[in-house]
Formats: C-alpha cells, sequence, structure tokens
C-alpha cells in the first residue's frame, strides 16, 4: 500500500471514529422557556415549537393562531440538525400575560383562553376549525357525547351478534332436521338478520387547552411574556412575521402512488409532468391552492425549517369535488373515474407491505373505516410509453376544470438499467484522477 492510500486510510478510520463516538454521546439537555406553536397553515394546523436560538415567528394574516409559553428542556439532536423539545420530561405552563408590539409600541397585552381543535370530518381529514372559550367546551362535550353513544351502541351490537350467532346455529340445526326428515323445496323458516354495525363518530374535537390566541394583520411586530409582578420572562422576547399568499388559484395535484402509498407527492403547476414507470396505479386528489413565500411558510411549519425568501411555494387549502378526473391521450378519453373511499390493507408475513383495496361493504360491517378517499387512475401493462394527459370535469356540467390538466409520462423501462451506468460515470472518473494524481506523487 502507497503512502498516499495509507494516508487516506487514516483519514477515513478517524473520521469514522470520531463520528462514533459523537453519535453514541448523550444530548446536552438544558431548560429554556419555548413556545409551543398551533399554527394555521392555509388548510389546517400545524404544531411545533419555537426555541430560544430561533428569534422569530411566522404567522398568516387574519387567521387564528395559538402561542403556548412552555418551560421545558431542550436538546440538540445532529441527525435532524434541530433542537427538540422533551415536554414528556419537563412541560411547565407558564403564567403572565403577553404583549405584542408594533414598533416598540403595545398593541395587545392577550390572557390565555381555551381553545379546541374541531374537525368536522374527522381527524384524519385534517380539515380544522379552532373555537374558543365556552364554544371550545360546547364542541367538545358534542364530541364526548357522540363517543358515549357509539360506545353504547357497540355494546349492543356485540349482544345483539351473540343472539345472531345462537339464532342463525339454530336456524342452520332446523334446517339439518328438517332436511334429515324428508323435507324438500322452500322451507318455512325465517332467517335470522344480521345486525348492522354502528358508525364511528365522523368528527373529533381536541380537549380543551388554554393558549394566547393571537390574529393579526400583515405585518412585523414583537412579543414578550409578561410576569405578574411586571418584569419581562427571559427568552421571551421574539419577532413576528405576519404574511399573506401573493396569488391564488388554478389547481393542485396530490399524486399518490399505488406502490408508495406512503410517499405522497405534489403537482401544482400546469408545466409540471407526472412520470411512471410500468404498470402502476395512481391515486389522485384535487386542491385549491394560494402561493405563498418558501422561507415565512417553511418556518410557519417549523421555526427551525430552512428556506429561501426569494422562491415561492404553493399550498393546498381546500380539497375539490364533485367533479370526474379524465385520462387522455390525443383527445381520446381513455379513463373516465368518480372519487371513492379506499382500505389500506396490511399484508402479514415476515415483509412488511400492505394493499389497497376498494373499501366494501363487507369492509364496513366488519367496523373497518376508510383510509382515504381519491380518484384512481390505472395505468396498465400494456399502455404504450408515451405522453399522456390528466384533467377534470365538472359534474352535471361538463365544464373542463380551468389550469387541472396536466401530463402523464410512461416512461419505457426496457433500457433502464443503463442510467445507473450513467450515474457511475463522474464517480469512476473521480476514481481515475486520484489514481493519476497519487502516481505522479510518487514519482
Amino acid at each position: 500500500m502507497n503512502r498516499t492510500n495509507s494516508l487516506l486510510l487514516l483519514v477515513v478510520t478517524f473520521c469514522l471514529l470520531t463520528g462514533s463516538v459523537a453519535s453514541a454521546a448523550a444530548p446536552t439537555l438544558r431548560e429554556q422557556l419555548v413556545y409551543s406553536l398551533t399554527s394555521f397553515n392555509g388548510a389546517s394546523f400545524s404544531n411545533s415549537f419555537c426555541p430560544q436560538n430561533e428569534d422569530t415567528l411566522y404567522f398568516i394574516a387574519d387567521t387564528k393562531n395559538v402561542i403556548n409559553p412552555r418551560k421545558t428542556v431542550v436538546y440538540y439532536w445532529p441527525i435532524t440538525r434541530k433542537y427538540m423539545a422533551g415536554f414528556s420530561t419537563l412541560n411547565q405552563k407558564m403564567p403572565g400575560e403577553l404583549q405584542i408590539l408594533e414598533g416598540g409600541q403595545v398593541i395587545q397585552t392577550l390572557e390565555q383562553r381555551k381553545y379546541t381543535l374541531y374537525y368536522p370530518e374527522g381527524y384524519w381529514s385534517e380539515k380544522a376549525v379552532i373555537y374558543l372559550d365556552e364554544e371550545a367546551e360546547s364542541y367538545y362535550q358534542k364530541y364526548q357525547e357522540a363517543v358515549a353513544e357509539f360506545n353504547q351502541k357497540l355494546r349492543e351490537y356485540y349482544e345483539a351478534m351473540e343472539r345472531y350467532r345462537v339464532e342463525f346455529n339454530q336456524f342452520l340445526e332446523e334446517v339439518r332436521i328438517r332436511r334429515e326428515r324428508g323435507e324438500t323445496g322452500p322451507l318455512d323458516i325465517s332467517i335470522p338478520k344480521e345486525p348492522e354495525p354502528p358508525e364511528f363518530v365522523q368528527f373529533y374535537a381536541t380537549e380543551p387547552q388554554e393558549g394566547f390566541i393571537i390574529n393579526l394583520p400583515v405585518g412585523e411586530y414583537q412579543i414578550q411574556l409578561l410576569a405578574e409582578d411586571g418584569t419581562i420572562f427571559e427568552g421571551s422576547k421574539k419577532n413576528v412575521v405576519v404574511f399573506t399568499s401573493r396569488r391564488e388559484g388554478g389547481v393542485g395535484y396530490e399524486i399518490i402512488p399505488g406502490n408508495r402509498w406512503t410517499q405522497r407527492e405534489n403537482c401544482n403547476d400546469p408545466s409540471w409532468i407526472i412520470h411512471a414507470l410500468g404498470k402502476n396505479e395512481l391515486y389522485v386528489n384535487l386542491f385549491e391552492q394560494k402561493e405563498y413565500n418558501e422561507l415565512y411558510h417553511n418556518k410557519l411549519l417549523n421555526p427551525q425549517n430552512a428556506g429561501r425568501i426569494e422562491r415561492w411555494k404553493w399550498v393546498h387549502v381546500n380539497p375539490i369535488d364533485e367533479v370526474e378526473i379524465l385520462l387522455s391521450k390525443d383527445q381520446q378519453v381513455l379513463q373516465r373515474v368518480d372519487k371513492a373511499p379506499y382500505y389500506v390493507k396490511q399484508i402479514p408475513g415476515p415483509e412488511l407491505g400492505y394493499e389497497i383495496v376498494e373499501y366494501t361493504e363487507e369492509l364496513r360491517r366488519q367496523g373497518y373505516q376508510p383510509t382515504f378517499e381519491s380518484y384512481k387512475i390505472t395505468l396498465a401493462e400494456d399502455l404504450p410509453p408515451t405522453d399522456y394527459t390528466l384533467s377534470a370535469i365538472q359534474k352535471g356540467t361538463e365544464q373542463p376544470l380551468p389550469q387541472s390538466e396536466r401530463t402523464i409520462r410512461l416512461l419505457n423501462k426496457e433500457n433502464s438499467s443503463y442510467l445507473y451506468a450513467v450515474s457511475l460515470l463522474p464517480l469512476i472518473i473521480g476514481v481515475v484522477v486520484i489514481l493519476s494524481r497519487s502516481q505522479k506523487v510518487e514519482k
């Protein structure tokens, strides 16, 4: 082994050893006053927290957002390169009032209020409304009563199923006895009717909590937490940027590949192309969308996120229903699909997997709820690898939905192996350069 290669091996070994020691070291815990945030993101609410190393909070204008000052332990997590909060270890509520300043002058002084997040279509719909004070208690009580009613109906259903099984066994026994007697033809015996399971509560409400409700117009502000004795809590001062969308309109697509259900992708611009390889199924949903500054919106989702102030991003805000999806080629409609519920079925066995199946009456009777609703586009194996058009039309009127057209490009996978060789080319060139330089050094 030459000297150059030996030196390279020592450097790599040192990096691996120091990296393993660093990863094995326990993170340093520090008590901090942080802000736990429930922020409206354009469609629903996002939960995050702001550690002391971040000096600015971001909110969408003219919407209700929640700020909860908490004392907790904070530690840095190298894998995500972000600070994490140990709320399960320490989650102390901070007393006092929250002051909002503009240009150095106090414009609002807030006290904590009760709030709840109400999901009218169920928790998994992600569509939520925030209610305050007495309304918060009322909606949560409504949810509790609905759950109690469901549990009572569920107990009654189980009791009815026990009776049904007994009656059905008696029915089968009666049929057997009569057939043994030689009776033929239709038997005058009523078949027991299987009871219907109750439907689970279709809405959801979080348990009421207390927090500062902030709702401001576009602008730049400051906040600080004022103690009962009039002093300002250390680390409570933050800048606040309140922003709005630059424009809105058009149609945004959410693409759920059938072979990668957990890896959803967005296609928000008509110029973007949806690439697909071989036989597949695409589950698509349509949304109204708004365009926000990338940095501001990323920081709204999590104050520690990165973003570019010069870039803009489309954000899905409201689902678009009452439409049909068309898959076409050269103005010829190949598929016309409507929205339907689907259930993600876990495949048993050593290899974890899943199967997306249509949500049927049988699944409902077994007590399963739909996993999601979507428009299913089937890309058959015999489709030629070329471009197809995805579009939407209004139900009833058959009018095309403006800016809903997208291109689906089916790729030919026969020569896909050559792509791996092309991707390895820069690595091969790099190795050749390093070897040639090492030989020159030895000479």
